[in-house]
């Protein structure tokens, strides 16, 4: 089936590690589907059998059908949302961070309340929701919610992108660790070596993830919770890893880190004579 791909931003998953997307559109370009960049579209006519949409610049892509995946706005009519005294905004409900709305007995969560427009992390804020309903207070909603496309390779993500990073950050203090599956038995073994690994780190702490690789939203979660819990890259090189796996990369890439501290600190070891 012949696909082309027209996207309205200067390149694909804009909130998405720029060095992965590159890799990732390189795959579908490779895969024989058009990707257009910057187009806008702004309307779409059907002739005959065919659909034809037009972009602002009088360009125009013919199909026999099309996929719309522009986002979604918040449907929040019929809600009584004004007369209850819940605050909206063009996101949804406005909510605290504990979900409350500006109604003190109302909460709210999921998409209607415009945080992270997950199914998972939906599910978790509704957990956090209730529990602050009988026990108000008691949980703040998570800021950390981690994601995955799932394109193939898939492209999961968590934290700060490489930008994100050094804007929040001395420059000097972040660094990137990269692994390319080139460089991984299984990802060999399997024949899928299109993806690679890139984890950021301000002074030592992990502070965002990045993975394009088959199952890369199996793969997230130990770097999510290493994010969360604030824990230096070299602290991964302590779990011990499971050989064949694509994860092995993560742990290449902390022992890597662990064997750059040493060597930075051996000074401080005494040479034996």
């Amino acid at each position: 089936v012949e696909v082309t791909l027209l996207e309205a931003l200067p390149r694909l998953l804009v909130r998405d590690e720029p060095e992965l997307v590159a890799a990732l559109t390189d795959v579908l370009l490779a895969e024989g589907v058009e990707v257009v960049l910057g187009a806008e579209a702004e309307q779409v006519s059907v002739v005959g059998d065919r659909k034809i949409v037009r972009a602002r610049n009088c360009a125009c892509w013919e199909a026999e059908q099309i996929v719309v995946a522009a986002g979604r706005t918040p449907n929040l009519e019929g809600l009584g949302t004004q007369q209850a005294g819940i605050a909206t905004g063009p996101r949804g409900v406005i909510v605290n961070d504990r979900l409350r709305t500006t109604a003190k007995t109302v909460y709210a969560a999921g998409d209607v309340a415009g945080r992270f427009l997950f199914t998972h992390s939906a599910a978790h804020d509704a957990s956090i929701a209730v529990r602050n309903m009988f026990f108000p207070g008691s949980r703040t909603a998570a800021s950390l919610v981690p994601w995955c496309t799932f394109t193939d390779p898939e492209l999961a993500h968590v934290g700060l992108t490489a930008a994100e990073a050094y804007e929040r950050f001395r420059t000097d203090d972040v660094r990137l660790h990269r692994a390319s599956l080139n460089d991984s038995d299984r990802a060999r073994t399997d024949g899928t070596t299109e993806g690679a690994i890139v984890l950021v780190t301000a002074s030592g702490r992990l502070v965002g993830g990045h993975v394009l690789a088959p199952a890369a939203g199996e793969l997230i979660h130990e770097l999510a919770l290493a994010v969360s819990r604030k824990l230096k890259l070299v602290e991964l090189a302590s779990l011990v890893h499971v050989y064949p796996t694509l994860s092995w990369q993560v742990n290449l890439l902390a022992g890597a880190a662990s064997f750059e501290r040493a060597r930075r600190l051996g000074f401080l070891v005494r040479r034996a004579k």
